[in-house]
């Protein structure tokens, strides 16, 4: 087969994950990565932990000058795509530049959710979704003392945590509860409590009217008629696919790049992953957007091997979230709200123990859990097997780590067993 040449734009966990998968496949085939950022490949999930110190810059490193060597995959750093022409299978620079591919993937994740606000741009704001951006609010927090965080999403509550961590004062204003898109109303309050009881300050149903200097301070009108006053304001309002460079290119968006199972986009030979890529979700098959690691790893996957040319199918997305906080876990999985699910839900305040099981037609569809001991991996092995639960559904309930391991051993047992036949 002719060496081909692989364009990847971004460098994040879906276009390292493709490089490996193409590796894998291929040692000739020519790989370049290009990003507008001037980092080697890093871990956007770990910069919460960098704010509270549990790690060094050194740590955030997926990828280093020797691994992409032996990778044979060039990285090109501050280069900024413009455009995407698949009539000649070129992209365009920034620059000026022009560069070719046979084969080219769309890595190029996401950025923050815009809004508009008086006085937003006078005051001066914090970002918090790249590494830059956290360099810029670690100068920003220099002999400060509290931030107020305009969100209630993941984002905006690992960054609350890693402050609080760190000692610093938090404000969350939010306009409508936190981690509304994880977890149902009872378990949001019980991490609220938490939060709360660790010194963070809420303000729930409430948007920002207006930001005002006030000696040194950001003083923050509220739609509630109150106002807040920080040393800081972060906006962490969630993010949205980035990829401005696809217009008049002919490939077909939605709310992301619009792939199917192969994760390619409506034109051959270009492919999306990660963040920016709208793919086909585990449950219904509908398409939907799901900026989370584990399906940019596996999105990333699908896409290096199709594109090397060995024909894989993505299973779909599911929606799945571990948040760790002091000394508490809060897990979610699948999709837990619908007239057509059994409900299996339980919750004690006291010990901020909460558990919920969804299922249809006897099978779990999805799983949410505070304080409980379980393995995250093996709900997912559950939902994605679509194992049959039968009469053990209750059991699963009461017992959820230990009947979701037998579940699970039991399934893998009866398949290897076929196969032996």
């Amino acid at each position: 087969m002719a060496k081909r040449k692989h364009l990847i734009i971004g460098c994040g966990a879906a276009a390292l994950a493709a490089v490996q998968k193409i590796r894998s496949l291929s040692q000739e085939d020519e790989v370049v990565m290009v990003t507008r950022e001037s980092h080697l490949p890093y871990s956007l999930a770990a910069l919460p932990y960098l704010v509270s110190g549990k790690i060094k810059e050194a740590d955030l490193w997926l990828a280093d000058e020797d691994y992409l060597g032996k990778m044979k995959c060039s990285l090109v750093k501050g280069k900024e795509v413009t455009g995407v022409h698949p009539q000649r299978r070129q992209v365009s620079y920034k620059d000026g530049g022009q560069e070719s591919y046979d084969n080219l993937l769309i890595a190029s994740g996401s950025k923050p959710t815009s809004l508009s606000i008086k006085g937003l741009e006078e005051v001066g704001f914090a970002t918090f979704h790249t590494l830059d951006d956290y360099r810029g609010l670690e100068q920003q927090l220099t002999g400060k003392k509290d931030v107020a965080i305009y969100g209630g999403g993941l984002v905006a509550i690992e960054l609350a945590i890693a402050l609080l961590e760190a000692g610093y004062g938090v404000k969350l204003i939010v306009r409508s509860r936190i981690l509304r898109g994880y977890f149902d109303q009872q378990a949001g309050d019980m991490i609220e409590d938490i939060l709360t009881g660790h010194g963070a300050q809420i303000y729930k149903g409430s948007t920002i009217e207006e930001l005002k200097k006030s000696r040194n301070r950001v003083e923050i009108a509220l739609s509630s008629g109150s106002s807040v006053e920080a040393d800081i304001i972060a906006i962490a309002l969630g993010v949205r696919p980035s990829a401005p460079f696809l217009e008049g290119s002919g490939v077909k968006t939605g709310k992301g790049v619009l792939v199917n199972r192969q994760m390619m986009t409506n034109l051959e030979g270009i492919y999306a992953a990660g963040d920016v890529a709208e793919s086909p979700d585990f449950l219904t098959g509908n398409p939907g957007l799901n900026p989370i690691l584990p399906s940019a790893i596996e999105g990333g996957k699908v896409a290096g091997s199709n594109m090397a040319g060995e024909k894989m199918e993505y299973e779909g997305w599911l929606p799945m979230n571990i948040l760790c906080f002091f000394g508490h876990r809060a897990f979610s999985i699948g999709t837990l709200d619908g007239d057509e699910y059994q409900i299996l839900k339980d919750s004690d305040a006291q010990k901020k123990q909460y558990k919920k099981l969804a299922c249809k037609d006897d099978k779990l569809v999805g799983a949410s859990f505070m304080d409980v001991d379980l393995f995250p991996g093996v709900f997912q092995y559950l939902i994605r097997k679509k194992i049959n639960l039968g009469q053990h559904a209750e059991l699963l309930f009461q017992k959820p780590k230990e009947i979701s391991t037998w579940l699970m051993l039991e399934a893998e047992r009866k398949e290897t067993l076929s196969l032996e036949v």
